[in-house]
């Protein structure tokens, strides 16, 4: 068994469902370790035992939903040739997952731990060579249109702002 996986019912497997919504709604900074260690029944150790500390614990959370997010939207973006087409499938698909799981804050903010850009990774993928950076901005702009339904604006005027630019050509 991979030991990066829970056993269900286990404490670690309570502190990663209730870090996924603490992170997810409220971010990095929003997030205090022993708040969440108490509501799910467990001790401030108990995370820095299985996590070492709040960083380790954001990664693997940030991690674990880009992987769920970035999973659909490979699926999304399998089903066109064209890779604008491609891409704006997978924007949409992304973005409509991101809200519906309520992690729109964790997804839009700047990663504290530095690791690589997973949703640029696979945007450069999509694109290949056709023009350098040009999967950094995308995944800003996807990012930021995120950032706006965190701070408040209706998720669909978010979305079409962030389609906005994808349709210009």
């Amino acid at each position: 068994m991979r030991e990066d996986i829970p056993i269900p019912g286990t404490v670690k497997e309570k502190i990663l469902n209730q870090a996924i919504k603490d992170f997810g709604r409220s971010g990095y900074e929003g997030v205090n370790v022993q708040l969440l260690a108490k509501s799910v029944g467990a001790t401030t150790g108990a995370i820095y035992h299985h996590f070492g500390n709040k960083l380790e614990l954001y990664r693997t959370i940030r991690e674990e939903v880009e992987h769920r997010i970035i999973s659909r939207m490979e699926g999304a973006s399998a089903v066109y040739e064209a890779p604008l087409m491609s891409l704006k499938a997978a924007m949409i698909v992304g973005f409509d997952y991101a809200v519906k799981i309520n992690v729109c804050t964790l997804a839009s903010e700047q990663d504290p731990s530095k690791s690589t850009d997973l949703v640029a990774s696979l945007f450069k993928t999509m694109l290949g060579e056709e023009i350098e950076g040009a999967e950094t901005i995308l995944a800003a702009c996807w990012r930021a249109s995120l950032g706006n339904v965190a701070n408040g604006m209706d998720a669909e005027t978010a979305k079409k702002a962030l389609l906005w630019f994808i349709d210009k050509e």
